[in-house]
Parts: C-alpha cells; sequence; structure tokens
C-alpha cells in the first residue's frame, strides 16, 4: 500500500487466461489490456510507443502521443511498450510511471497453448538500466491468477462499475472504435453457462460481471438506459439492439482493419505538411550595449549594428556577399584610443589549412648588427641587398615629429627618426616569418623593433591583426623573455601609455619607486602629463591623484600632486624683478630661518616658467653665495629633497639630468633594468643625441660603451639600436669601477641619503 497521501502505483493487466509456453507479456491483437489503480479520484494516462506519458502536453507535434485511460484496448501487432502514470484529478500528485513491454501477435498468426510460465515484467520510470534483470514472480496486490478473477477483483459483481467520464466507449487505440463485448464468435462463442447466464466458451474465456447479473452480453450502460424505458417498449428496443449486435459481431477485429486499409489506400495521400518556419527576427538596434558581462546581448549588439551598416553600405554589402565564408576560426578584440577593435578570422570555404612549415632556425643573411656609424636598414630581403638609410646629420630635426614629443627650448635631436621607406605590411610578413615554426629569428625582430618610431611601431601592430587575425604583442610575448621583452614590449606601447605604464609599475605591490615617479613627473611638459593622466585612468580604471595620494605621504605627495595639475607657465620670457623676488623668498623659506618653508619651494619651483627659473637661480647664487642645489641638499631629506633636486637639474638641462639617472643605473654592481630601459625608450625619440654628449663630457666614456660593458645578448643590441651606437663593444668591466670626475662629493652625498 502506498504511504499516506501518495498515489499508489498503476497496474497494467492483460484480459486472457495463462496460456502454457507463452509470457504473460505475449499476446495478440485480439487480447484487452485493462489499466487499473488503488488509489480513488486518479485518472491515468498512457503511451504506447515508449515515451514518458504527459498528461498536460498530449500532442507535442500535432500528434497525439500521450492517451487518457477510458476503457480497455487492444494493440497493433509487434514489441509495444507501454509507459502508464497515474494521476489526481487536480493535476498535483503523479504516482510513479509503469513501464511493461508486449510482444504483440496478429491475430492469425497467434498460436497459444494451454499453459503460461513465465514472469510479467514491470520497471519503474526511474531506472537507468538498458536491460531488465529476470525478477522472481510476485503477486501484486488486486491481481489474482486467471482473467475472469482479474475482472471480478477489479469490478467486484456485487456493484457497478466506477463512474467515467463521457460515455463508456472503450478504445481500442490502435486506431478502431469497438465494443470490446462484442467479441467475434468465431473466436468466443456464447454458450449456456450454469443458470441459463450466457458465457463465452474458448480458451480466453472473459465474461463482464454485469453478464452474470442481466443475463445477456449488452454493455451495462446499456442495460442501465433499457431499464429507464417503459415497459412495453423495452421487448422491442431489446430484439433491435441484439440484431444490431449480432450484425456487429460478425466482423471480427481482423476485419475492421482490412476494411480500414481499403480505405486508406482508396483515398489520395495527404500532402505533406510543410516543415515549421519561424519568422526572422533581427536584434534591435540601440546605441548602446549593456555591457556588464552580458557577452551574448553584446554580440547581437555588433550583429544588429553589422546589418544596418551593410544595409547602408552597397561596397561593404556587396564585399561580404560574394563569397562563401566557412566556420569562424578565431576572433580577437582589443581597445583603441577612441573605438573598440573585434578582429575575426573566417576559414575559406573548400580551402583546406594550411600546415605549419617546419624551418630550422637560422640567421638571416641581410639582418646584421654592423659597427657602422650610420644606423641599419629595416629587414628587407631584396636582390640588391639592403638600402642603407641615410643618417641625418647632428643638429637636424626630423621632418614630422611625434606630436606627443613636444620640442622644449633647448635644442634636440633624437637617435630614433620615422623610417623613410615603411611599409607595415612588409614588416608584419618579416615579423611573422621570424616567430614561425620552431625557434625565433630575434635579430629580425631587432631590424624591425629598433628602427621604427612610435607611430609606426603602433601601425604595425594594427596591421599585423588585420593581416594574421593575432595580437602580436601576445605573440612576442609566447617568443622571447627577460630584459629583451621587457624593452620590446615598452616599444609596443604608444608614449603616453608607456609612461601610464610605469606610474602603475612604479606603485604596484608593496613599497613605491619613488624615482620612476619623480622622473616623469618632473621632466614632461604640461600636455604630456594631462595625456598621461587621461590614459592612466582608461588603463585602470582609476584616477591616478588618488593613486599617489595612497601611495605617498607629506611634502613630496603634496609636491608631485602640484605636478599632477599640469599648471606650469611654458612662456619662454621672464621678468628679471619676479626673479630676484623669488629668488630672495627661497632664501628666506630656506637658510635664512630656523627650519625650512618646503611649501614655498613648492611654489615657485612648480608653478614658474623654466626661463624664468634659470633666472631666479642665478639670482639664488648672487644672495646666499650657494647654488640652488646645494641649499636644497643643506635644508631638505629623504623623498621631498631627491624630487626637488630632479626639477632643479631638469630646468637647468635635462639631457644632463639623464646622463646622470643612466649612470647610476649602471655603476658599480649590477644593473637598473628597469629605469635603463625606461629612459632609453622615452627619451630615443626625444633628445638621446645630446643626452650621449653630456654623458660622455661627464664621465669621459661613449654611453654605448658603458651600456655594452654591463648588459649583453639580444637585450644589449637592441638597446645600442635604439640610442644609435651599433660599434660599441663590451670591454673590461675595470672601466665601470671608476667614479665620476665631476661632483665627486654629491655623488657620495647621494649614497649615503640612500643608505640612510
Amino acid at each position: 500500500m502506498p504511504c499516506a497521501g501518495a498515489i499508489g502505483t498503476p497496474s497494467v493487466v492483460p484480459l486472457r487466461a495463462p496460456i502454457r509456453g507463452k509470457t504473460s507479456n505475449h499476446i495478440d491483437t485480439s487480447t484487452f489490456i485493462e489499466l487499473a489503480t488503488p488509489t480513488p479520484f486518479c485518472k491515468l494516462y498512457f503511451t504506447t510507443d515508449g515515451t514518458k506519458p504527459s498528461p498536460f502536453h498530449r500532442s507535442p507535434l500535432g500528434k497525439e502521443s500521450t492517451f487518457k485511460y477510458r476503457g480497455p484496448f487492444t494493440l497493433r501487432p509487434g514489441k509495444r511498450t507501454l509507459k502508464v502514470i497515474a494521476v489526481l484529478r487536480g493535476g498535483l500528485q503523479e504516482s510513479a510511471i509503469i513501464t511493461k513491454t508486449f510482444h504483440v501477435d496478429d491475430v492469425g498468426s497467434s498460436d497459444f497453448s494451454d499453459d503460461d510460465s513465465s514472469t510479467m515484467i514491470m520497471t519503474s520510470d526511474t531506472d537507468t538500466s538498458s536491460t531488465a534483470k529476470p525478477k522472481s514472480k510476485k503477486k501484486i496486490a488486486g491481481k489474482p491468477k486467471s482473467s475472469v478473477v482479474a475482472w471480478a477483483a477489479t469490478r467486484p459483481q456485487s456493484a457497478p462499475p466506477p463512474e467515467m467520464e463521457g460515455p463508456f466507449t472503450p478504445t481500442n487505440y490502435s486506431g478502431t472504435q469497438i465494443n470490446c463485448w462484442g467479441v467475434p464468435p468465431e473466436n468466443w462463442p456464447v454458450t449456456a453457462g450454469p443458470g441459463n447466464v450466457p458465457v463465452m466458451a474458448g480458451p480466453n474465456v472473459m465474461v463482464p460481471p454485469w453478464a452474470a447479473q442481466s443475463g445477456n452480453q449488452i454493455g451495462y450502460y446499456t442495460q442501465q438506459m433499457m431499464n429507464g424505458i417503459q415497459a412495453d417498449r423495452q421487448q422491442g428496443v431489446g430484439a433491435l439492439l441484439t440484431q444490431k449486435l449480432d450484425e456487429t459481431r460478425q466482423q471480427t477485429v481482423a476485419d475492421v482493419r482490412r476494411a480500414l486499409e481499403e480505405t486508406t489506400l482508396k483515398s489520395p495521400a495527404p500532402a505533406p505538411v510543410p516543415a515549421i518556419e519561424y519568422p526572422s527576427k533581427e536584434p534591435k538596434l540601440k546605441p548602446v550595449s549593456p555591457g556588464n558581462g552580458n557577452w551574448k546581448a553584446q554580440l547581437e549588439h555588433i550583429y544588429a549594428h553589422l546589418l544596418d551598416l551593410a544595409k547602408n553600405n552597397p561596397g561593404f554589402k556587396g564585399t561580404i556577399a560574394e563569397p562563401k565564408l566557412g566556420k569562424v576560426i578565431g576572433a580577437d578584440f582589443d581597445e583603441e584610443d577612441d573605438s573598440y577593435l573585434l578582429t575575426i578570422a573566417i576559414a575559406k570555404y573548400g580551402v583546406p589549412k594550411k600546415k605549419p612549415v617546419v624551418v630550422p632556425k637560422k640567421k638571416p643573411e641581410t639582418v646584421t648588427i654592423t659597427p657602422k656609424p650610420k644606423k641599419p636598414p629595416p629587414v628587407k630581403k631584396t636582390e640588391e641587398g639592403p638600402k642603407p638609410k641615410t643618417q641625418k646629420p647632428a643638429g637636424t630635426k626630423p621632418k614630422d615629429p611625434e606630436p606627443y614629443f613636444e620640442t622644449e627650448e633647448y635644442e634636440q635631436d633624437p637617435t630614433l627618426y620615422p623610417y623613410e621607406d615603411f611599409n607595415a605590411e612588409q614588416d608584419c610578413e618579416v615579423l611573422r616569418k621570424a616567430m614561425k615554426g620552431f625557434g625565433t629569428d630575434e635579430a629580425a625582430i631587432i631590424g624591425v623593433w629598433g628602427y621604427r618610431s612610435s607611430s609606426q611601431r603602433q601601425e604595425i601592430i594594427k596591421m599585423y591583426k588585420t593581416m594574421f587575425g593575432k595580437d602580436l604583442i601576445k605573440e612576442l610575448k609566447s617568443e622571447i623573455s627577460g630584459n629583451f621583452w621587457n624593452t620590446v614590449h615598452a616599444l609596443c606601447l604608444p608614449a603616453a601609455d608607456f609612461d601610464a605604464n610605469e606610474l602603475h609599475k612604479a606603485m604596484k605591490g608593496l613599497g613605491t619607486d619613488e624615482d620612476a615617479l619623480i622622473e616623469i613627473l618632473c621632466s614632461r611638459t604640461n600636455a604630456q602629463i594631462q595625456t598621461i593622466v587621461a590614459n592612466y585612468k582608461r588603463m585602470f580604471s582609476k584616477d591616478l591623484e588618488k593613486a599617489i595620494t595612497s601611495e605617498t605621504s607629506g611634502h613630496y605627495k603634496r609636491l608631485l600632486v602640484a605636478l599632477l595639475q599640469a599648471n606650469r607657465d611654458e612662456s619662454q620670457t621672464f621678468d628679471r624683478t619676479k626673479a630676484k623676488q623669488d629668488a630672495k623668498d627661497l632664501y628666506e623659506a630656506g637658510e635664512k630661518k630656523w627650519g625650512t618653508d618646503e611649501s614655498r619651494f613648492n611654489v615657485i619651483l612648480v608653478s614658474r616658467s623654466y626661463a624664468h627659473l634659470r633666472a631666479v637661480f642665478q639670482e639664488y647664487k648672487k644672495i646666499s653665495k650657494k647654488d640652488i642645489e646645494d641649499a636644497i641638499k643643506s635644508e631638505m631629506s629623504g623623498d621631498i629633497k631627491n624630487g626637488m633636486l630632479t626639477i632643479v637639474r631638469c630646468i637647468k638641462h635635462k639631457p644632463a639630468q639623464f646622463a646622470r639617472q643612466l649612470y647610476k643605473t649602471m655603476k658599480g654592481l649590477g644593473t637598473d633594468d628597469d629605469t635603463l630601459i625606461r629612459i632609453v625608450v622615452s627619451r630615443c625619440e626625444v633628445d638621446m643625441v645630446q643626452i650621449k654628449e653630456e654623458f660622455e663630457k661627464a664621465y669621459k666614456q661613449t654611453l654605448g660603451q658603458f651600456v655594452a660593458d654591463d648588459i649583453s645578448g639580444d637585450y644589449l643590441k637592441l638597446i645600442l639600436a635604439l640610442i644609435d651606437d651599433q660599434g660599441a663593444k663590451a670591454g673590461k668591466k675595470s672601466k665601470k669601477s671608476k667614479k665620476p670626475e665631476p661632483e665627486p662629493e654629491e655623488e657620495d652625498e647621494e649614497e649615503e641619503d640612500e643608505d640612510e
């Protein structure tokens, strides 16, 4: 019995007596199947094709597959799998699904005997195994041994059958409507039983319960209808019904099916049902996509705008409509300054994918670094050999300077100019060949990346993705490493992005690189600082000023925040009287008083023009008899002292300040590679010629030779290419151990400050 509140499991009973030699699930087309459930007020639903019954969705594809049980039914020949479920009338509870498989023989070919030695196979709908193991024969509650007893247990003789919805029309779900008690006489002959009650003889004896009570073969509801008719008319109606019933009995189930088949053959074949075509819905065109991780809506947004673009652009529509496209084999999404770049690689239909050819790594003949004073050409394969680039004489300026590298009032000469015979597609081919297959041709990478300006490098990066559908920066990162990769990556970034990235790196993690912060902010112009601030927020989604204030403190923090405002006077004229007054204010804020008023130094050194401050330094030396740098060293300490000194030295002469920084990165043991790369990459297109001159003047050695003594490999070759000193050769390390001749006391003081 089911537990309280549950629905009992339905039962499936074939209405026939046991037959020797045949299993209980081996029946013929004339055997009726009865379904029952021990729970009252339930409806039974079943399928005959093995699918799960769906009481609330009985015709999913326009064809009824789930049937509602109304009375016993027969099955078509073949293997039939019944699945039955009981549902409470309210639809709130369901029973477990019962599955039973029948092997149905055609009525003409069935050969039944008098023995039944099989078992009934029932499985639960939740059984996941495909093969049911044989089980011992178990008695099911309410299931008797013979079909007669089974009918009596289901519908007791002492009471009429339960009420059913609608007229009682036992349904043959194989396709015909037949009164299940209109048994063919040739199969179930009617004989007189006990008490002169008509019964059916034969191996499959099945007597309705009300036959024993009423003494006739008509249905229960027919008998009830006749009981309500007037007594004088019962005899005539009964005779008419008996005549019609006899006529109906003359037809067997096989005769009915044969007639149906003939009718089906004569009738024209129905027209094929057309496939369901759903109307295509174009996505709605919106000005802005939702974002926030909704990638499907993002793709729909792109699709909608591509459709709109094709409608309004006949050229694009005609181009995209012509070829046969294969599947998408790659896609990349990148961010530009004012837009996003979506690159999609689509396979050519019918064209097999080329297999990568493994080429052993070898040195290209045309890409060599030779000790020539002139700049080497780009990697360009021609029959006559590479065409050398014309070296610009000292003191000349490039025809089209980069917009970020604004010319200041002092003479500036870069070592890296825009290449005159620039061809982005050719450079992309060279780079792809250098990274294809096993190994990497580092010399080819240097031959391109070491001799192209910042804007040309950005064009190469975009063209590479357009040609090959790959990100060049990621490709380079997978091929090279170490400081060689760090230098190449620095060259991949636009100048302002590189400065913003260096500031972010200086404040990332534990500790802060104060030298990098003060070097960048003290040596850049107003326009450059404004661009850096905007790019920092775009790249890292954080305000640069807030980032600096969270990493620094005190007067040093105020100095950096003041520089971030980019509000320095950049005029090249000055007033000598105002210069004297500022010199006097500096003297009174420092040497003349006990303690130091750093805020007064901050006001004058951050807001005044370079020309004005040079005049202030001259006037200060007249008043104090000391240089402004000496005064700062004696009055300040720590980061604020280094910041003020950097500002003063950049105002006096920037190339000399960068030459001093380069020397500090490489003197003694070890190398500050981050500072070396930052200065070389940021100044090679500005004033590297002047920096080299100041370095040689101060330290009696060329910058290229000093670098060659400290680093090596492809890293060295790329740095030498950027500073235009390929002739430098590695010498003895002892040369670098010498102290610089100028300002020896100053260097010692700085070393002491660092130790403190």
